[in-house]
């Protein structure tokens, strides 16, 4: 790792201001060049500036961002070890100014109870965190790059192949683009704007009202990777006052004070976020970044844009949802019934005295799911990484709720996913019908760290589609999909909380049939696993045993492999008699199955 500073021989050797600097994606430290000028004139000519290069430099980097924040950690310690600044400013741009916030929040190490990522996990605190007066986001990716019509054609392609190469390998395995990391969705990203919302809302305790390390980004209004709703403090800001009637209040002080601004670059790309000389948009944009490097909360206030221009867009922040429940659903489905579940769940909630419903409700649907595509893990990867963007979204809308989770089919992988692959995500009371997760899933460990208070796996006696899909691939390690929702999982039972209903009359989505709503909204709000026989009263909608004939194909475990061989034996016969027309009327054939079916 190599630093580029500005003018270094007018460095001082104890300077007492540390601005750092972090480039974005295929940039460097030379780019920022104008960046940091300002930085010196905002600052002093002795300001210390510590610009490295970094690996994600290069486009063909593979380091992932964890890695890339350890090296930033390390070269700003040596830093304050030789410096020993009074003062900390971090400026990024881009994916850099990601990395520059999540940085923070790993060297302040706070809140203390916050579950990091693996390669984070090790990291400890830095007493210099406290020193770390504003942190300056320069085109900031906050929930993550997504490919979109708007984006222009250099952007697409390039996060098109971004993609290509990131999904086909599996993210802990072979090589995957730096890049892939800051996706809409990422652990990564996720992780770090849930670790950004757990630390404002809870700030350390003994940090006084003027220590508090003040946020600002910057945004081009012609920049078409983000979009201004993207930015997640506009939600929360770590105080209770955000959205209120009362507004923000810049210029008050203690907890009312104003710690994040947004301001508009006029004329601006992604790109000319850092040039900030040259024409009078550019030089326009220097005065811009002159005045979130050195100006004062009631100054920045007057600068930045006012974020109830934008309550229309964004969900004002609530703080009398005590729960919520995700009621997500599977394959084949468009999940129309989730709203029924929802319904009964918020019924069975009741009200406060003061008439507040207790549960809310979460159904986001993510489309029409065909049975085939889902055996394909970068499909299920992309989908496990739009819910947990759209539970970051949940808990900053609602930050004192507790949520809870309902799962059929694909559903249940998600969360099963998710509650793997992101350490702060948790729930309460999860419900799992039609599994189509592993049976070894570990839920005990699950139990044991916290992660969830108790789960409830639904089993259906005639499930055939977990029976012949998920199962034939479970004996396969490098497949996350099981058949659960027709063997059951192997914890439960090991603990109290962790039980499960062996069998439900019907097919896949027997679980999740009107007849179970009621014991379904009982668990989601009291934890009340399924009675015995929860359907006493309505015959026919229980067994003993799972379908002997089905119980004897899914020990065989040719469900999949024999798609696969018929698949390939379709287009075996259709060159053979056909040529190359009928090899591609056969695929044609097999891709309306497969999007189908």
């Amino acid at each position: 790792m190599s630093q580029t500073a500005a003018n270094p021989a007018r460095a001082a050797p104890a300077a007492r201001t540390l601005v750092v600097v972090v480039h974005g994606l295929g940039s460097s430290a030379h780019r920022l060049r104008d960046v940091i000028a300002a930085a010196r004139i905002a600052y002093g000519p002795d300001t210390q500036i510590f610009a490295p290069d970094l690996p994600h430099g290069s486009w063909l980097s593979g380091a992932r961002a964890g890695a890339i924040i350890g090296l930033l950690l390390d070269g700003i310690d040596e830093q304050v070890r030789l410096r020993e600044p009074d003062r900390i400013v971090l400026v990024g741009h881009s994916v850099g100014a990601t990395l520059a916030r999540r940085l923070f929040l790993v060297a302040a190490g706070w809140p203390s109870n916050f579950r990091q990522e693996r390669d984070l996990g090790h990291q400890r605190p830095r007493d210099w965190a406290y020193k770390v007066e504003r942190i300056v986001m320069l085109a900031a990716f906050n929930r993550g790059w997504k490919i979109s019509e708007r984006m222009s054609w250099y952007y697409s392609i390039l996060f098109n192949l971004v993609g290509l190469f990131g999904h086909v390998p599996a993210p802990d395995r072979g090589w995957t683009p730096t890049a892939f990391d800051f996706r809409l969705g990422a652990p990564f990203m996720a992780q770090t704007r849930l670790h950004w919302l757990a630390y404002r809302r809870n700030p350390p305790r003994h940090l006084v009202d003027k220590d508090r390390p003040i946020l600002i980004q910057m945004l081009g209004t012609q920049d078409d990777l983000i979009s201004p709703v993207d930015q997640v403090d506009l939600a929360v800001d770590g105080s209770k006052w955000a959205f209120q009637q009362t507004g923000y209040t810049a210029a008050a002080a203690g907890p009312t004070q104003q710690d994040y601004f947004l301001i508009e670059l006029p004329d601006t790309d992604h790109a000319q976020a850092i040039t900030l000389t040259g024409d009078p948009a550019a030089l326009r944009r220097g005065h811009l970044v002159q005045t979130a490097l050195t100006a004062t909360r009631p100054t920045l206030a007057k600068a930045a844009l006012d974020p109830a221009l934008l309550v229309d867009e964004i969900d004002a922040v609530d703080f009398d949802v005590g729960n919520t429940v995700f009621v997500i659903h599977g394959i084949r489905d468009d999940g129309f019934w989730t709203h029924r579940i929802a319904e009964k769940v918020r019924k069975h909630g009741g009200l406060t005295d003061t008439g507040v419903t207790i549960f809310r409700s979460w159904t986001p649907s993510y489309g029409y799911f065909a049975m085939l595509p889902f055996v394909l893990p970068w499909i299920r990867r992309e989908k496990v990484e739009w819910f947990a963007d759209q539970y970051v979204t949940a808990f900053a809308q609602y930050p004192v709720s507790d949520f809870h989770y309902v799962g059929h089919s694909n559903g249940t992988y998600l969360a099963a996913r998710a509650l793997t692959d992101y350490p702060a995500i948790h729930f309460r009371h999860v419900l799992f019908a039609g599994s189509v997760v592993r049976r070894d899933y570990p839920w005990a460990q699950m139990l044991n760290n916290g992660r969830i208070t108790a789960c409830q796996n639904i089993v259906a006696a005639d499930d055939w589609v977990v029976a012949l899909l998920p199962k034939s691939v479970e004996w396969i390690r490098a497949f996350d999909l099981g058949g659960a929702g027709f063997d059951g999982f192997r914890d439960a039972g090991l603990r109290p909380a962790l039980t499960e209903y062996r069998y439900l009359l019907g097919g896949h989505g027997a679980g999740i049939g009107e007849a179970h709503w009621p014991e379904i909204a009982a668990f989601i709000v009291s934890g009340k696993p399924f009675p015995p026989n929860p359907t006493r009263t309505v015959p026919g909608l229980h067994d003993t045993a799972p379908d002997p004939t089905l119980a004897i194909l899914g020990r065989l475990r040719i469900g999949l492999p024999a798609l696969v061989l018929a698949g390939g034996l379709a287009c075996y016969l259709a060159w053979s008699h056909g040529g190359l027309f009928g090899l591609l009327l056969a695929i044609l054939v097999l891709r309306f199955i497969v999007l189908r079916v």
